[in-house]
């Protein structure tokens, strides 16, 4: 038996402990040379008298010992009488116990696994076998074997979870299906990589001028391009070219298969003065949605109308002891008397005031009101500064896994949402699959009130949905620019509207909730960096480093880059102590007690919060590790009361939070934000980045590092140009 850290073992399965049917995680006692040894990780459909080679590494549970962590399983069945015998008496095989296993091996002996599988008529000639039940062992056995050829033949390409997710996809002929065109896999199952599948179809013999691998290529190209760049479409002769280089082809192939892709409808073409473009339908049909029923929305005839609204505003000025500016009245007066109103501007400039407002007033009218945001931690800030529930968009929508990992949501044009008036902040994040998700469960007649801050970042996903309809003059826009008193007070408001003005915010005062560290090196700024997180913020603004402290980057790589940063910031904020216990992934280390962010969406992953049950963790939520399960290997992570068990194969879905990046801080807000101030590629040091992470702040922000890099972000008024034709879908 290999003693080394890593290798491979070979035995037969003298015990199973655990087995979940749906993840598929087990544990079971291998017989592996006459020893027992405990094996453990992604191993459905595990049979006892079965015999497996697995592939991990060895490792000490604090509780049960040594044992093994399989990476990669191959299922080997038994050859011999005995050996067969025990596995059809353990019950592996639907139909057949302990007697009838016996019959069957005394009738055919070593032959009695390929009888059941290509000859299950001849079971009828054994006792207590009909023709009926011959068939029902057949099926049990042929789904048995499917899923061990589905871990044996995807496993080493995709890991064990995947390999699971494709025979449940597919059923027990998955291979066969699979090997004809390995890359239906990008497009039937979400989140497989198109870079493990092309080595996959490569293996079972795909060239290189494939046109199903240069169909999957190009799908691939516009889709990265929309999550990656938020394109909704490309340039025709951009997508060629990047198809080409990235797939090692001739572009002559690259333009072959475009085109017969735009003939049968799989690419959607449009064009404008300047270009050809494709595009995925999907992306298409929903830019055009959201262009036709926002325009209804805005003009429709069914709305209620509101009068006496000027009276209104001026008893609400009475009752919470307030005076509205002109630009505010205007903006209330619009939003209540209109079908969509896009409400804009930048921190002080009293969004938040007229959103109260405006929930005064259709409370007085009986009208029901339901406030959302994209995040969690919007919606929850959104709750706090207007003094009612809101909630995140998709659990507005009653959104929920549907088949094949499709989010689906149970509110639509079939069954929208019952609401007279729907409020919507941080428009800025919503791209436009969201878009129209939302818009689709809008009834004509319901008042749309759509805030956010037009120069913060763009969404991450495909589209720009709040910046073409304010730029669309379509609808009646409200851009708030008065900052008002109390806010004129804050360093912070006032730094933030002079870098968006393109003016340098002043750095040298000291005594403010806005300042700056001079260092010089990188070096020096980290350690600059850790003693602020760690003493000098926390023991000044009495705040705990964790919960009231976010360092927010300009960029996940280089020395003052998240990756870098999150390893020191676990070490002196959440150092390793006896009885904290921790599991390491890879390269990193998670540990009780770490901040953690969710880096992609999960619509699988089930949560508690006070008794009530749902469904969905999402990219950019952070949680902390409440504790660390090695018996059950799962996480139980806090998501801002949302509790959820995590499972260990889930952990690539996880980052470190003690410093995240500026997109992934968009919607949240934290009591102090520390912003390293240092060189990164230029293409991220622009302006709107710089100002979305100052506004994160609500009670300070400290930049530490180089003024130089502050003044060249400011001066970067550069915002990328993001292809799509809700612009011109729009202007019509």
């Amino acid at each position: 038996m290999n003693e080394e850290n890593t290798g491979c073992l070979e035995g037969t399965i003298e015990e199973i402990i655990y087995a979940d049917r749906e993840s598929g995680y087990s544990v079971c006692v291998i017989d592996c040379m006459g020893e027992p040894v405990t094996v453990v990780g992604t191993m459905p459909s595990l049979v006892i008298g079965e015999t497996i080679r697995v592939n991990g590494k060895w490792s000490v549970h604090p509780s049960f010992g040594r044992q093994f962590k399989a990476d990669f399983v191959e299922h080997r069945l038994p050859d011999t009488k005995e050996s067969i015998l025990r596995y059809l008496s353990s019950k592996a095989v639907r139909g057949i116990g302990p007697t009838l296993a016996g019959r069957i091996v005394d009738m055919f002996e070593e032959q009695s696994l390929d009888i059941i599988e290509h000859h299950p008529a001849w079971l009828a000639d054994v006792k207590g076998i009909s023709p009926s039940k011959a068939q029902e062992i057949h099926q049990s056995y042929m789904q048995q074997a499917g899923m061990r050829s589905a871990i044996t033949e995807f496993g080493q390409f995709f890991g064990l979870p995947t390999a699971v997710r494709i025979f449940k996809r597919y059923g027990p002929a998955c291979v066969e299906t699979v090997k004809q065109n390995p890359y239906r896999l990008c497009e039937d199952l979400v989140g497989i990589r198109f870079d493990k599948t092309d080595a996959y179809a490569k293996h079972v013999g795909f060239s290189l001028s494939a046109p199903e691998r240069i169909r999957a290529g190009i799908l691939y190209v516009l889709m990265d391009s929309a999550y990656q760049g938020g394109h909704c479409k490309l340039p025709t002769d951009s997508l060629i070219a990047k198809c080409a280089r990235e797939l090692e082809i001739d572009d002559r192939d690259a333009k072959a298969v475009a085109l017969s892709m735009e003939k049968t409808g799989e690419l959607i073409v449009t064009e404008d003065a300047e270009h050809r473009y494709d595009a995925v339908p999907m992306l298409d049909s929903a830019e055009r949605y959201v262009a036709e029923k926002a325009v209804a929305i805005s003009e429709s005839r069914l709305l209620f109308k509101i009068g006496g609204v000027e009276e209104r505003i001026k008893g609400l000025e009475n009752e919470f002891g307030i005076q509205y500016d002109d630009e505010q009245k205007q903006a209330i007066l619009t939003a209540s008397t209109h079908g969509l109103t896009i409400l804009t501007g930048g921190p002080g400039t009293g969004k938040t005031t007229i959103v109260r407002a405006l929930l005064a007033i259709f409370r007085d009218l009986k009208m029901s009101c339901a406030l959302a945001a994209p995040t969690g931690r919007a919606a929850k800030r959104m709750s706090e500064a207007c003094g009612k529930e809101a909630k995140t968009i998709h659990r507005l929508l009653e959104a929920a896994p549907g088949e094949q990992d499709v989010l689906v949501f149970k509110r639509d044009e079939e069954t929208p949402l019952k609401y007279d008036v729907v409020i919507i902040d941080e428009m800025s994040m919503v791209d436009i699959l969201l878009m129209e998700s939302l818009l689709r469960a809008i009834r004509l007649g319901t008042r749309v009130v759509l805030i956010g801050d037009i120069d913060q970042l763009p969404p991450v996903g495909p589209g720009s949905c709040l910046s073409a309809m304010l730029r669309s003059k379509r609808f009646f826009s409200i851009r708030l620019k008065t900052i008002h008193r109390q806010a004129e007070e804050s360093l912070i408001v006032t730094n933030a509207h002079r870098i968006n003005r393109g003016e340098m915010p002043v750095l040298s005062k000291t005594d403010s909730d806005f300042f700056f560290l001079k260092e010089p090196d990188a070096e020096q700024t980290r350690q600059a960096l850790l003693a602020l997180c760690t003493t000098r913020l926390p023991n000044y603004y009495r705040a705990d480093p964790s919960k009231d402290i976010q360092v927010i980057c300009i960029t996940r790589k280089g020395p003052l880059g998240t990756v870098e940063l999150n390893p020191e910031l676990q070490r002196v904020l959440n150092p390793p102590s006896e009885g904290k216990r921790e599991k390491k992934s890879g390269t990193r280390v998670f540990r009780e007690r770490d901040k953690v962010m969710q880096v992609r969406n999960n619509y699988d992953l089930t949560w508690d919060r006070d008794g009530e049950e749902g469904e969905g963790i999402f990219n950019g939520d952070i949680g902390t590790i409440l504790f660390i399960n090695m018996q059950g290997e799962y996480l139980r992570i806090d998501f801002d009361g949302r509790i959820c068990d995590y499972d260990f194969s889930l952990l690539e879905d996880l980052e470190h939070a003690y410093a995240i990046t500026t997109h992934k801080s968009q919607g949240s807000e934290y009591r102090i934000v520390v912003i390293p101030s240092f060189p990164a590629p230029y293409p991220l040091m622009t302006r709107n980045l710089l100002y979305t992470a100052v506004t994160r702040a609500k009670e300070a922000v400290c930049m530490v590092g180089d003024p130089n890099v502050v003044a060249r972000m400011t001066k970067n008024d550069r915002i990328p140009v993001r292809y799509s034709s809700l612009p011109d879908l729009l202007s019509f």
